[in-house]
């Protein structure tokens, strides 16, 4: 094996080891929040509503605004969209400031223009999320 194969083979090591570790965080906490319930459950025999909602809620849910979701996949579309177009720009000024071998830039800017789509796909995929508030065409409440 090259030196570069242990370098990739180390990246994808480095990915796999946080993809593991985020899961296993999460279960952890979800463990964490049984055994707070069984705890609770011990001692008093019976469960409050209102702290069993608090308890299970995450504090994703309780942090999200309405239409964060929307918000978030336009904004990260756009960007990726300009920067496949960056890309594409940059890779077609090289090609023509130095007049070797084009195919390079080519393929590049075919890369480039796929990550442009990619970014499109995210920023029309806004579409099936959650509308803010103030953006709904909904009749005021009376």
């Amino acid at each position: 094996m090259h030196s570069m194969d242990f370098g990739a083979f180390g990246f994808w090591l480095f990915i796999a080891a946080l993809v593991v570790a985020g899961y296993w965080k999460e279960m952890r906490q979800e463990a964490e929040k049984h055994e707070t319930l069984r705890r609770m459950m011990d001692k008093t025999g019976a469960v409050d509503e209102a702290k069993l909602k608090e308890l299970f809620n995450s504090a994703v849910d309780q942090n999200s605004k309405p239409g964060g979701g929307y918000r978030a996949l336009r904004i990260t579309g756009t960007i990726i969209m300009f920067i496949g177009g960056a890309i594409a720009i940059f890779c077609l000024a090289v090609a023509t400031l130095f007049d070797g071998d084009r195919s390079h830039a080519l393929a590049a800017s075919v890369v480039a223009v796929g990550i442009s789509v990619v970014g499109a796909g995210v920023f029309v995929s806004s579409r099936f999320a959650e509308l803010p508030p103030d953006s709904r065409n909904e009749p005021p409440a009376q």
